[in-house]
């Protein structure tokens, strides 16, 4: 069995994260910023949710919001991942598990072990080796694991999984995610963090009138169209049109209070590559504000800024 593991030089990707499934979780006394769980896309691929594909996703927990604590775990604690019958395991295939954050391109740098257990082909266990602890924003505990089984996806449809936090003090628990299967591959764009070391260009904090200290960079993946060059092209009403080959196939809009969205050129390399950037500009209202990249038939993500004084 091939398997890969984490460790703080893993590039992953994404999250924009799109939200496919929710369950309130039960058992230990949980902290209600982690209370549920959903499964989304990961970043770096369109097909870990398509029916007769190996699965491959992200489990988030929570709040994106780094401010808001995820997880602290204890070395020895347990977390056990249990896929419905319908998933089946296939031999040979690459698995790996990615403990994180909350945002791309920053793994925790704990080590662990993962396997299956032997008396359930189902069910994949993480055991940390080393503690994870809550160090503020930069570091706001476990809130994201980016999993890739050797199970196929099965037809299209919705599928719970259950995920078990064992040996791990009052976050001990089962929660249950929903894994959306989609009949056929889906167009998937995502934050990706390539540009700036790992840092999470979310959740940034502007003053009026101020520039966004991270530009945001995306991640589109089309797996069934041809490469293309993508740019951002601005639009009247202030928004940018995601385009590929001179065809727009998707938008980046803001709601809230006023911010301006600039597209960030850079070399052809990074185009053909999928990624597309662009700068945050706070107008001069405080407040809140979303900014929603969404592809034509696909997926959509999310970004949060706050302007204040």
């Amino acid at each position: 069995m091939k398997t890969w593991m984490s460790t703080k030089s893993y590039g992953t990707a994404i999250a924009g994260l799109l939200a496919l499934g929710m369950i309130i979780v039960s058992g230990g006394a949980s902290p209600a910023a982690n209370a549920t769980a959903t499964i989304a896309y990961q970043p770096m691929t369109d097909g870990g949710l398509t029916a007769g594909l190996p699965f491959e996703a992200w489990i988030v927990f929570g709040d994106t919001n780094p401010t808001v604590p995820g997880y602290a775990l204890p070395a020895g604690a347990s977390i056990r991942i249990t896929f419905p019958p319908a998933f089946i395991p296939e031999s040979g295939a690459m698995q790996g598990v990615v403990l994180l954050y909350g945002w791309p391109q920053n793994a925790i740098d704990v080590p662990f072990s993962f396997a299956k257990d032997p008396a359930d082909p189902r069910t994949m266990v993480i055991t940390l080796k080393g503690p994870i602890a809550l160090r503020g924003p930069a570091q706001p505990g476990l809130k994201a694991i980016h999993l890739r089984t050797d199970e196929r996806n099965p037809a299209a449809g919705d599928y719970p999984i259950k995920i078990e936090l064992l040996n791990a003090g009052s976050s001990s628990g089962t929660l249950e995610a929903v894994a959306h299967i989609s009949p056929e591959r889906v167009p998937n764009i995502a934050q990706f963090n390539q540009l700036h070391n790992g840092r999470d260009e979310d959740w940034q904090h502007l003053q009026p009138g101020q520039m966004a200290r991270l530009p945001v960079d995306l991640l589109i993946t089309r797996s069934d169209a041809p490469r293309a060059t993508l740019v951002l092209a601005r639009r009247s009403d202030g928004g940018l049109n995601v385009v590929a080959d001179g065809k727009p196939i998707g938008t980046i809009e803001s709601r809230g209070v006023p911010l301006t969205l600039v597209p960030q050129p850079f070399g052809p390399g990074f185009a053909r590559l999928g990624i597309v950037s662009f700068e945050i500009h706070a107008g001069s209202t405080v407040g809140m504000a979303e900014i929603e990249a969404k592809l034509d038939g696909g997926t959509s993500t999310t970004l949060h800024v706050i302007v204040e004084h």
